[in-house]
């Protein structure tokens, strides 16, 4: 696949959604940086269809260095052209406009240039356009954005440095800023200002300078030239300046094919965007990140030390235990399978038909005495079972526990609006999604709602005694805590049964009960077959024996769900209490913005791939050195 299809096909969709969801964090600097040079990398490339439009573009390389170093004049000994950019001794800085010298045929494909900041010449090499971009390090603030805007158009930098300015901290840092989103050639002029003896040493110095920005150079990528003694004609051959300079020209106004120039561009597209998503970026991102997850996980945990201080009791421990027992009977089917689940499945769930049944009709049917007695049976026995115990352990949360939750969730309003995030809150639908209610806490809520309203009804008629004044408010809160508790407790006994049922209970459970079916099986069909029909005692004995064969397994399962052991104690019920609602707002910022880091992940592991592919097309010693890592 060739590059132009392969860029907009894999990565412009994922950067123009990822600016979509950066831009979002409309309060969050990190954010509005990142869409913002996302933003300028997409004006970079032409019109947003890949780099097909720029091919016929020429390759564009800049010459990048401080005053004094001598680019002016290593542009005009490249060229052959003495004075054809203004050069001086004395003047700094010199260069306040770019030179172009470019072939009139290429001329029309420099659309980026500002002709209001830009000298241009003609020469005869097509394909190559040479500018000297005014210096970095120079008095004026405009020079140094006009070289900024000439390097990220650029294809390739050359670093010009000199003997006496190579530790020049401002254009290093010039030099760092852009070191990742380029390819770099590197030269160090005016070698001979420099004593035969001492070049070696000076050139080493220069070069360990270079590999402390991050770059891994050969000597295929450094040039030690004079551009003035390469042009003087008494200057000694032995020295070899004018050859060091011609390997250089070579080297610059090199053929390149149209593939690897269109590998080249690529690969720039792909530094300019991950250089939008590195450094100070994405430590900000990251550090929200944290900074939210640390918050949340302390306002969760004081959530459960609400909760459990609440179930702190003895009384309400005990409840809780035979809870989560009578839970995990409706759970053991699917655990032990076969004909075993049969009469789990019966022990697990025929206390709610009764109740179920009488509580519909007495709220359809009209409230009547006998409905109400042999509701209030079948709800005792409910509770035996399960149901109501929930209700006892809910008598120990008030209302100070509803105001420590609310002074929770205000908490976790005022952490968002401290970062600046209040409004994300609710910006677009969550990704969070709650967990899923299962049939049993399905049917138990129905049950318990069903319940409350008979309840009602019996107070009404006075056959309970009607709630205190003060009693509302307690009863608000624990219907608050109701259904969490139910979902904590339901999470608890599938663990129990995880733990309690196993492997065993499948196979012994489900042995006699087997070979009982199987035997009576055999004898009915070879009965048929004989065309001798069994007698009606047959099938009598064989349902009673097949019956009691599910005893023993019965026996095993309950000795095995009742027996006192490891349930799991109030502290471990709490910490099932995921996602509290008290803390709702800051999961969903937090999640947004671990959205937003996934997709720069994702975005940052597609490039990581289509780089290490390009920079086997392109060789360092004509298309310049890369950053390391």
């Amino acid at each position: 696949m060739t590059a132009p299809r392969f860029f907009p096909q894999r990565i412009t969709a994922r950067i123009e959604e990822l600016i979509q969801e950066a831009q979002r964090f409309d309060r969050l600097p990190a954010a509005q940086t990142m869409a913002l040079r996302l933003e300028r990398v997409l004006g970079v490339m032409d019109d947003r269809t890949g780099l097909d439009a720029g091919l016929g573009r020429p390759v564009v390389i800049v010459l990048l260095g401080g005053t004094g170093v001598g680019k002016s004049e290593l542009f005009n000994a490249l060229l052959n052209k003495p004075g054809l950019s203004p050069t001086s001794s004395t003047i700094r800085p010199k260069t306040t406009c770019a030179h172009v010298a470019v072939a009139p045929a290429d001329k029309q494909h420099l659309t980026f240039l500002d002709e209001a900041d830009v000298v241009t010449t003609d020469h005869l090499l097509s394909g190559t356009a040479l500018i000297d971009a005014p210096d970095v390090d120079s008095t004026e603030s405009v020079h140094l954005e006009r070289t900024r805007r000439l390097v990220e158009r650029a294809d390739i930098v050359v670093y010009v440095g000199s003997p006496d300015k190579r530790a020049n901290f401002s254009v290093q840092e010039e030099v760092r800023r852009w070191a990742a989103r380029k390819r770099w050639f590197f030269v160090l002029n005016k070698l001979d200002q420099i004593p035969e003896r001492d070049r070696e040493t000076v050139c080493a110095d220069f070069m360990g300078r270079v590999r402390e920005l991050g770059f891994d150079v050969d000597q295929d990528g450094f040039f030690a030239v004079s551009a003035v003694a390469a042009q003087s004609a008494t200057q000694t051959a032995a020295d070899g300046l004018n050859e060091r300079l011609e390997r250089l020209r070579a080297v610059l106004f090199a053929y390149r094919a149209r593939e690897q120039v269109q590998a080249l561009r690529t690969e720039d597209v792909f530094n300019q965007v991950r250089h939008a998503l590195s450094g100070s970026v994405r430590q900000d991102l990251d550090r929200l990140h944290r900074s939210l997850s640390a918050h949340e996980q302390e306002l969760d945990g004081r959530v459960r030390e609400v909760f459990l201080k609440a179930l702190s009791t003895p009384q309400s421990q005990d409840t809780l235990r035979r809870i989560i027992r009578e839970q995990a009977w409706r759970v053991a089917p699917s655990r032990v399978g076969g004909f075993l689940a049969l009469p789990v499945w019966v022990r697990g769930r025929l206390a709610f038909s009764g109740l179920a049944y009488h509580l519909a009709r007495m709220s359809t049917g009209g409230p009547s005495l006998t409905r109400m007695l042999r509701a209030g049976w079948h709800a005792a026995k409910a509770a035996w079972q399960g149901i109501l115990p929930m209700r006892t352990i809910l008598q120990g949360f008030s209302a100070e526990e509803e105001r420590r939750l609310a002074e929770i969730a205000q908490d976790a309003r005022r952490t968002l609006q401290d970062l600046g995030l209040d409004r994300l809150d609710g910006a677009k639908p969550s990704a969070f999604d709650p967990p899923t209610s299962t049939p049993e806490a399905e049917q138990a809520l129905w049950a318990t709602r069903l319940l409350n309203q008979s309840l009602n009804v019996l107070r009404t008629q006075g056959v309970l005694p009607r709630k205190s004044e003060h009693s509302d408010q307690d009863q608000r809160t624990r219907e608050i805590f109701q259904e969490r508790l139910e979902q904590a407790v339901l999470s608890s006994a599938g663990l129990l049964t995880a733990q309690r049922l196993g492997l065993a209970h499948t196979l012994v459970g489900n042995l006699l009960p087997f070979l009982v079916f199987g035997h009576a099986s055999v004898r009915l069909v070879s009965g048929w077959l004989a065309g001798d029909w069994l007698p009606f005692d047959f099938y009598l004995t064989a349902v009673a024996v097949f019956l009691i064969s599910l005893v023993p397994g019965y026996l095993l399962v309950s000795v095995s769900l009742t027996r006192f052991g490891n349930l799991p104690a109030p502290s471990q019920l709490v910490q099932a209490l995921d996602a509290p609602g008290e803390t709702e707002p800051l999961r969903r910022v937090r999640l947004d913005v671990e959205g937003l880091l996934d997709r720069v992940r994702d975005l940052e592991d597609a490039l990581r791939v289509s780089t290490e592919v390009l920079q086997q097309e392109l060789d360092p010693s004509r298309f310049g050195a890369a950053i390391r890592g």
